[in-house]
């Protein structure tokens, strides 16, 4: 347990270091969860305006669906963001696993890196999200009125889904990089 709280420490560390390395991934997830957020706050009048053209549930699948689907486009650009930095810390790793860090400290340090960034994007484009559903609502500038409660799902659900979803996508490339041999990953040329 004290090994794994050092490999967080760790990858917290790593992550303060590489902020500057995140920025694309952060503003691409929450891209996703503004849309997210605003299309599950405005859900309850998109349903009632469709359900006057005749095909509500179909309507709001598809609006959630492409929500949902930008959102998890952040989170593959947070997975590639990881894999990046897996390839350029190769020796990193190496040197790591000479000195006899077992592998799961080595896999916590390299996940806390895509779990910041991708919660960071979601709290950030959440944050976005609720200052415009703030205006459209005070404005009337939203026809379908905007709902606190749809708000509220949705940035929880852009919250989870990209922590869950960024882990997903970076545990294999992370256990892959923590299981090479030492003497593979000191004599590579990354």
């Amino acid at each position: 347990m004290t090994q794994l709280k050092l490999g967080l420490a760790y990858g917290l560390l790593s992550t303060r270091r590489r902020a500057g390395a995140l920025v694309l991934p952060i503003v691409t997830t929450a891209t996703g969860a503004f849309l997210l957020v605003l299309v599950l706050g405005m859900a309850s009048g998109i349903s009632a305006q469709a359900a006057a053209l005749g095909h509500a549930d179909e309507i709001q699948r598809a609006v959630v669906l492409i929500a949902v689907t930008v959102l998890l486009v952040g989170v593959v650009e947070v997975a590639v963001s990881t894999t990046r930095t897996v390839v350029h810390r190769t020796r990193e790793l190496g040197v790591l696993s000479a000195t006899g860090v077992p592998r799961p400290p080595v896999v916590a340090a390299l996940l806390v890196e895509p779990v910041i960034a991708s919660v960071a994007g979601a709290v950030v484009g959440s944050v976005a999200a609720v200052g415009t559903a703030a205006v459209l609502g005070a404005t009337g500038a939203a026809a379908s009125g905007v709902s606190p409660t749809g708000i509220a799902v949705g940035v929880l659900v852009a919250v989870v889904v990209s922590a869950v979803a960024a882990l997903a996508a970076s545990i294999l490339p992370t256990w892959r990089a923590a299981s090479r041999p030492p003497v593979r990953s000191l004599s590579s040329g990354a």
